[in-house]
Order: structure tokens, then sequence, then C-alpha cells
């Protein structure tokens, strides 16, 4: 008797995979680079970045009154970190996810001593974007590689 073949090796299963998270401006480059990709192998998936909350002091005269203030708070045990260029010059008592958790913040500095802060709206609710790649093979993940360029620095990793 004739021994069967064995079976062909099954194929190696893809990964799902993803990258992000990207702006508009930077998703419209992805959708670009992407179109070389096999149909049907990724996507593009809408993400909301929340907005975020500061307990700011600002905007303040300079970068001496900047000192001169960090020094008072400190002199006060409360830490303080740049605010982002759009607040400049001031300084930043903490970010929040939302502004009821900013505004406690901001009552429990001011037991300490802060008089001068207040809560801003750092970051409104944003659209973003995720590049999903959910059955990725060894061919498409070599494929992806070309794409490092549109990924705007952001590396794919396993999906969440």
């Amino acid at each position: 008797p004739v021994a069967a073949a064995p079976p062909p090796p099954a194929p190696a299963p893809g990964v799902c995979l993803q990258a992000g998270v990207f702006n508009e401006q930077q998703a419209d480059a992805v959708r670009r680079a992407a179109a070389s990709l096999p149909a049907g192998s990724w996507r593009l998936e809408p993400v909301q970045l929340p907005g975020r909350w500061m307990v700011y002091v600002g905007k303040l005269a300079d970068a001496d009154a900047v000192r001169t203030k960090r020094s008072e708070l400190r002199d006060l045990g409360v830490d303080t970190d740049r605010p982002g260029a759009a607040l400049e010059p001031g300084l930043s008592l903490g970010r929040f996810s939302s502004e009821e958790a900013a505004q406690r913040a901001l009552t429990d500095l001011g037991r300490k001593g802060v008089r001068t802060a207040r809560v801003v709206q750092e970051r409104r609710d944003t659209p973003a974007y995720l590049l999903r790649l959910p059955n990725a093979d060894a061919a498409l993940r070599q494929q992806v590689r070309g794409l490092r360029g549109a990924l705007a620095g952001k590396e794919l990793r396993g999906c969440e």
C-alpha cells in the first residue's frame, strides 16, 4: 500500500495590527499610501480623542514671571509643568480628562493657598483615526513596511 501524501501546510495565520492615532491630514496620507495594499486588507477606523482640561496659571508677563510663580508654587508644595505652546508663558498644575476633575483639583489647590489658577480646556474632543490590518500575514506585513513614511513615525503594534 502507498502512503497518502501529507496535506499541504496551512497558510500562516495573520495577526491583527494597528497604528495611530492619526489626525485628518495624517489619515489622508495613510489612505493614499495604503491604496497600494490588497483590497480589504486594511481600514482606517474613526476614533474620538476625548477633550482634556488643565488647571492653569497664566498667561504670565514673561519668563521671569514664570520662574517667580513656579518658585511660589513650589513653596506651597505644588508641582508645575509647561502648559504647551498655545498657553505660554504660563504654568500647568495638572491635566484632566474631565472639567469636573479639573475643578476638583482647582478646589484642592485653593486649600493649599493657590489663588491665581483657573481651569481651561486644553483640547476639545477631536476626531482621529487608527489604521487597522485585521489579518496581516507575512506578505502583507512586508508590504506595509513600504508605508513607513506615511505612518508619521507611528509603529504598527498588536490590536487592542
